[in-house]
């Protein structure tokens, strides 16, 4: 190596500084170190150093702050900052980026990977700072000159660290290979200035829509672009992402007093079901981009037909969910919970049923979380809030002994201020409904998102609510974080044991020891406790055994339509079920 390279090591934590110094220790690189920001900034000062590793997370200056110092010195703005995370999350590399960092590793490191970055990064440092001719070869090298969009051969390496933070983190990966359609006639017909033109204006058209997304856009050849991110959701982010892409480059543009509308035809192919190659994945995503062309142009396709059929069908699904209350086709089904002391019926959970004229009965878990991405879920959970209360009037009107009824209520329906409380009042106003005859399900997560002193807080709904008869339940209790200090903390009447802990209650130790342990603290908390998913007759011995006060579950009945829940009310008032 004809010259030593100096990195700046920055982190408060002893073990990973030595992690570093032993993983480059034969790579022939002069490391300095510094344990917190305010020595990072003056070791950078006198050193000037060729790349900066940099924690994000350390107590007083963070990672942030140092970077945006940094980028405030005119000595070092060109610095190449790498920080170096645990946060595997988009929004903390977006706020890294935002910052000036140039680049993001992942604690733990992978030494191969560690070594092949700082070599990349302090091989194109040093050629920056030999002269400004270098430093345009480099540039060069990774960018269009027409676009100033990354080239094929940044795009590749940027995909190659893409899919294997993918890896680790267990995400999918998305490649949109982008082809204007008929552009050669632009070209032809008006000149190739105004087909760079064209281009330079598509190029800004992407790069404004996924400017806040962490996305790569790069620009391969002629009139290709290929559009690229990682995602948990890929059905979902894609079939959002693929038509604002084309929706984009679809609105009229004017070029040189030429006033015209381009489109485009998109490929899709995903990591790793597509490929865990980079090369692979892009010329995948071609070869779907030519399918796309086939199939009439301006429209996406997915390299797999079974990706084909999944966004067709979601996107068929979403359509369909936008009609639902217009069309009146949610119903009600209710399941029936039962007081293991005396047999009788004491409540039941309302669940909600999509009834589609040509789908039949569709399932709550294929509706619900899509509606709860598209926002529905407020609007379709007051519609259940709502029946909900009027069917339990409605019941107690007919003679029925008063009974409280179970609603599910969305974390989504927690977000607009004050709105769950005045949907809740106006359901208990308009059906007349006693409030002590209505119980909110909501499961752990709700009540962990809740900041403290925060306005219109969840503890004071809660607390409003229950001041008003109301019942607050824990759903799927021991599935999530189970913690003490929100039960002492908020307003909470009853736990739910999820069936996951019921299931093999009588022939499983842990599951029963679990169950056992959270019947006794509820016990101790002056909690009442609800088993969901009962069975079998062993699991309700096991459960009576215990002292648990309430089951459900379909050893008693499954989720039954309004009419043959009243058939059950009349027959339970003669004959206890247990």
């Amino acid at each position: 190596m004809p010259e030593k390279s100096t990195i700046l090591i920055v982190d408060d934590e002893l073990v990973s500084r030595y992690t570093v110094e032993v993983l480059l220790a034969t790579e022939g690189y002069t490391l300095m170190f510094a344990e917190n920001g305010k020595e990072a900034l003056e070791k950078a000062a006198e050193l000037i150093p060729d790349l900066m590793l940099l924690d994000v997370m350390m107590p007083g200056m963070d990672g942030f702050e140092v970077c945006q110092h940094l980028r405030a010195n005119p000595r070092l703005a060109e610095l190449p900052i790498v920080m170096v995370t645990a946060l595997d999350d988009r929004d903390s590399r977006l706020r890294g980026i935002e910052a000036g960092a140039d680049d993001f590793m992942s604690k733990p490191f992978d030494r191969a990977e560690l070594r092949a970055r700082i070599r990349t990064i302090t091989r194109l440092n040093r050629y920056r700072r030999l002269v400004e001719t270098d430093e345009k070869l480099v540039y060069l090298a990774n960018y269009d000159t027409l676009t100033g969009l990354p080239n094929r051969n940044l795009l590749l390496e940027r995909l190659r660290q893409t899919l294997g933070r993918a890896h680790r983190t267990h995400q999918k990966v998305a490649v949109l290979a982008l082809d204007l359609d008929n552009f050669k006639m632009i070209n032809d017909s008006l000149s190739h200035e105004v087909g760079d033109k064209v281009l330079c204006e598509i190029a800004q058209r992407l790069t404004q829509l996924v400017s806040e997304m962490g996305v790569t856009v790069a620009r391969l050849s002629g009139d290709e672009f290929v559009v690229m991110f990682d995602t948990n959701n890929i059905v979902k982010d894609v079939s959002e992402m693929a038509p604002r892409l084309l929706d984009n480059i679809s609105r009229p543009m004017t070029i040189d007093n030429h006033e015209m509308v381009v489109t485009a035809s998109i490929g899709i192919s995903v990591y790793p079901s597509d490929s865990e190659e980079a090369s692979l994945l892009l010329k995948n995503a071609d070869t779907a981009m030519s399918r796309a062309k086939a199939a009439g142009k301006n429209t996406y396709q997915f390299f797999t037909a079974k990706m084909n059929k999944v966004a067709l069908e979601r996107l068929i699904l979403e359509n369909r969910l936008r009609k639902v209350l217009a069309n009146n086709e949610l119903c009600l089904y209710y399941q029936p919970q039962v007081e293991l002391s005396s047999g009788k019926i004491i409540g039941m959970e309302a669940l909600v049923r999509w009834q589609h004229p040509d789908l039949g009965l569709v399932s709550p878990l294929k509706f619900v979380p899509v509606a709860e991405e598209m926002g529905l879920i407020i609007p379709i959970g007051e519609w259940v809030l709502r029946t909900a209360c009027q069917q339990n009037k409605d019941w107690q009107r007919a003679g029925f002994p008063p009974l409280r009824v179970s609603v599910n209520v969305s974390s989504r329906q927690f977000q607009p201020n004050n709105y769950l409380l005045e949907t809740i009042k106006n359901a208990l106003t308009d059906s007349e409904l006693n409030p002590i005859y209505l119980e909110l399900e909501l499961t752990e997560s709700v009540l962990m998102a809740e900041e403290n002193n925060q306005p219109n807080s969840i503890f004071e709904l809660l607390t409003e609510l229950q001041a008003m008869g109301v019942q607050i339940a824990i759903d799927d209790f021991g599935t999530g974080y189970s913690s003490l200090s929100y039960l002492k903390r908020f307003p909470v009447n009853t736990l739910k044991i999820d069936r996951s802990f019921i299931k093999d209650i009588d022939t499983n130790s842990d599951d029963a020891a679990i169950a056992t342990a959270i019947i006794a603290m509820a016990h101790s908390l002056r909690l009442s406790v609800v088993a969901e998913g009962v069975e079998t007759s062993e699991q309700l011995a096991f459960l009576q055994e215990q002292q648990c006060e309430i089951v459900q579950g379909f050893f008693f009945s499954r989720p039954i339509s309004v009419k043959d829940m009243t058939q059950m009310l009349l027959q339970v008032d003669k004959q206890p079920l247990c």
